[in-house]
């Protein structure tokens, strides 16, 4: 057998970092996302050769749509009912800024409208799962926390659907058929649900986080053919899965359900990052791009900030008197930023440059939590704040 086992030790050494790394830097606070990135970025510098490996990207493929699906479960229907007068003006002021932005993309820097939304959803839109996946470590009650999930799965799906038209909308062709499939999906998907927990779950036990993973991964993968990209089709699955899960989830199940769903994508998420590290060239971090990064930091996190303490002061006066904590919270762009990045690069339609400083500006709103909670822990002001 003819082995080759330097790339043997090199998989090995490589996994291990990722998997084991990030986890240790958590004791300093560090998100493990970044920490993956920054493994990426360095592989990718030191072995060139590693950025066209197949199987990165499919392990990055089965951690973005494995976030995903989690993060449409945890969608409550009957919640954003309750509350959807307010979810519905502040989704409105949202979109209506983001919009704005974009004409502002399109008209002073030159991108065609469609990369200019884009690229406004990857500045605006902050990432639900990362957010979710952190809420046990967010030093906030009960009621903030569910503002913050609701803000965060809102403002996501809203995100979505406005990418899914942005990425459709020069081909009317992939459009009708990528309709098509997302109705299919909703209309098939829930009998599916059902006849697999009653029938086939009872028999094949812990079978169900590999079927939803896998459901989620096949509809990311044709969403991607389509013209989208795997995060919608994932998306849509984990919404047609939070629709139904009181009747395909039995109540003593669900936790334990999500707790191992959660640990799944732990474990395949950090390659998302890891092999979105390996596409950047630090090469080309020059001034220009970390300028553009700073001037988006300088401008647009103080206007998100401004617009979620705005709208969470029309909620409970306890709420609203500890909006900047909500607002704080919210800032993290780390995955879709990644997403939007990546989706810029295969178009290949606005400079790199323009790209490269989205990905500074996606890091530092990430790393804000974290720089803010520590110094108000140095200089003994940390009061009801973040400990990410």
């Amino acid at each position: 057998m003819n082995i080759s086992f330097s790339q043997d030790l090199e998989y090995l050494a490589l996994f291990s970092l990722v998997l084991i790394f990030p986890k240790m830097l958590l004791r300093f606070k560090i998100p493990s996302g970044i920490t993956a990135l920054l493994i990426g970025t360095a592989a990718g510098y030191f072995d060139p050769e590693i950025k066209s490996d197949q199987l990165f990207r499919f392990l990055s493929q089965i951690g973005i749509t494995s976030l995903f699906v989690f993060a449409g479960l945890e969608v409550e229907w009957n919640e954003l009912k309750e509350d959807r007068k307010y979810f519905t003006g502040y989704i409105l002021v949202w979109t209506v800024a983001l919009l704005i932005i974009a004409l502002g993309f399109f008209k002073f820097m030159g991108f065609p409208f469609q990369e200019a939304l884009i690229y406004s959803l990857g500045i605006f839109t902050p990432s639900a799962g990362f957010i979710i996946n952190s809420l046990h470590s967010f030093k906030v009650n009960e009621d903030q926390e569910y503002w913050i999930k609701s803000k965060a799965i809102s403002k996501e799906i809203t995100a979505i659907l406005l990418l899914f038209v942005a990425l459709q909308s020069g081909n009317l062709k992939n459009l009708g058929l990528s309709v098509l499939f997302y109705i299919s999906l909703f209309l098939i998907l829930p009998w599916v649900f059902k006849y697999f927990f009653k029938f086939i779950s009872p028999h094949a036990p812990n079978s169900e986080v590999p079927f939803l993973v896998a459901l989620s991964l096949i509809s990311g993968v044709i969403s991607k053919e389509l013209g989208a990209y795997y995060l919608v089709g994932a998306f849509a699955v984990g919404l047609i899965a939070s629709k139904f899960k009181k009747q395909i989830f039995k109540d003593d199940d669900e936790k334990s359900f999500f707790g191992a769903l959660s640990s799944f994508f732990n474990v395949f998420l950090p390659f998302y990052f890891f092999f979105a590290g390996l596409k950047i060239d630090i090469g080309k971090l020059t001034l220009q791009p970390l300028t553009a990064a700073a001037v988006l930091f300088i401008v647009f996190v103080p206007l998100r900030i401004l617009i979620i303490r705005l709208s969470v002061r029309k909620i409970k006066e306890d709420v609203g008197r500890n909006s900047y904590n909500i607002s704080l919270s919210l800032m993290p762009t780390l995955i879709f930023g990644l997403v939007i990045a990546g989706i810029l690069k295969e178009r290949g339609i606005i400079h790199e440059r323009y790209i490269f400083s989205l990905i500074l500006y996606t890091l530092m709103t990430s790393i804000l939590p974290v720089i803010i909670a520590s110094f108000k822990k140095a200089t003994g002001t940390e009061q009801q704040t973040l400990d990410v």
